[in-house]
């Protein structure tokens, strides 16, 4: 009777440890697990491949349990850009809510930034290379831009369903939906304004924009009003700048990963040779005018992602604080003031090793890396 009871409580014992593991492989396969880091995804896709590798990252990191991705959030006028959001959904097997800037009161963001928007996408990739994949890798089940909700709806319903201070925007675009989101009011999500709910329930933001100290400095801006091409925002004035002075009035931590920390690290050989032609980031460095296999493409959105999910700070990062000073074109300078804001920089000597993980990270490649999830990763 004895033997029959041992044998009981093993094989009971054996069900709930199979059980466990079960329960653990499962979270890390979908993010679920309630630590992990929460991330909105704030930004455009397209011209630069460095825009499509990040998406992949984002889906690699998420199906790893590394981040939990609460949604993606499009701002440029590209009616394929909820598309685009929804084909990498597809092809990874996620189920990212989507969302787009929608505001048709804004003339100036439907009239001329919309030109200045598609001239550029003409000059850096001829026909567009979100239509080129909508089209290839698309079904009837990809969302349209008809069909895609605004992302100031998107942003209040994830925030109001989030607990306090838990979340991560990660914004690497012009910024088009932080003003109308500050700006909007209490509706069937929440009663708070939109600062109320972004005070209370945002953690910090990471941003990929800027040059430091001072975009002034880098002649290649002079045709942006001196700022940097995310900031510039295509001309429109006081985007940025409205966007960090607002974020600073409520006093959320910021990082900011500027133009040159992206620059010297390039990837785009292995990640196609890797990915293979059935892909959508091969199709994007492919159809990209200015990519070459011999100067590959800076990593600009990627490395900041890196940062936002496995840190680095000492061994690629280094980082200086102060506080970050805009003008009304989104130029940028540093100021020494006391706040909680700083900005990278990066560590002699690291680019061919940063540049071969974030390789990893876009093909999925995890090997020898804990893929618990670093919550604390932006106050190291």
């Amino acid at each position: 009777m004895k033997n029959q009871f041992l044998i009981h409580i093993t094989f009971s014992m054996c069900i709930i440890m199979l059980f466990s593991i079960f329960s653990c492989n499962a979270q890390e396969e979908s993010g679920a697990n309630k630590s992990t880091l929460k991330v909105i995804y704030d930004g455009d896709i397209g011209p630069d491949p460095c825009d499509y590798t990040t998406l992949s990252m984002l889906h690699n990191y998420h199906k790893k349990g590394m981040i939990e991705l609460l949604g993606f959030m499009g701002e440029t006028p590209d009616q394929y850009l909820p598309s685009v959001f929804s084909v990498f959904n597809q092809v990874y097997g996620n189920d990212i809510p989507i969302a787009t800037f929608k505001n048709p009161a804004d003339t100036i963001y439907h009239g001329r930034i919309k030109i200045s928007y598609d001239s550029f996408i003409n000059r850096f990739q001829g026909a567009s290379v979100n239509k080129l994949l909508t089209e290839k890798y698309g079904n009837q089940n990809t969302l349209t831009y008809a069909k895609a909700p605004s992302a100031v709806d998107l942003y209040r319903k994830l925030l109001s369903e989030a607990e306090d201070n838990s979340i991560t925007i990660y914004a690497a675009g012009q910024l088009y939906n932080f003003p109308p989101l500050f700006e909007s009011q209490g509706d069937q999500y929440s009663p708070l304004n939109g600062k109320e709910l972004i005070k209370k329930k945002v953690k910090d933001f990471v941003f990929m924009g800027g040059y430091f100290p001072r975009s002034y400095d880098f002649p290649i801006y002079e045709s942006c009003n001196w700022a940097e091409w995310n900031w510039w925002a295509f001309g429109y004035q006081n985007i940025a700048k409205n966007t960090i002075t607002t974020i600073q009035s409520i006093n959320k931590p910021i990082v900011y990963i500027g133009f040159e920390v992206g620059f010297p690290l390039r990837v785009g050989n292995e990640v196609m040779k890797k990915l293979g032609k059935d892909h959508p980031v091969y199709d994007a460095f492919a159809n990209t005018k200015d990519y070459n296999s011999e100067n590959e493409n800076p990593a600009f959105d990627e490395v900041a992602l890196y940062f936002v999910v496995e840190g680095g700070l000492d061994s690629y990062f280094g980082q200086v604080k102060g506080k970050a000073v805009l003008d009304e074109h989104g130029a940028n300078k540093w100021s020494s003031d006391t706040s909680d804001e700083r900005y990278l920089t990066l560590l002699p000597g690291v680019n061919e090793t940063l540049s071969s993980i974030i390789t990893d990270r876009i093909t999925g490649d995890f090997k020898g890396v804990s893929t618990k999830s670093k919550v604390q990763t932006n106050n190291e």
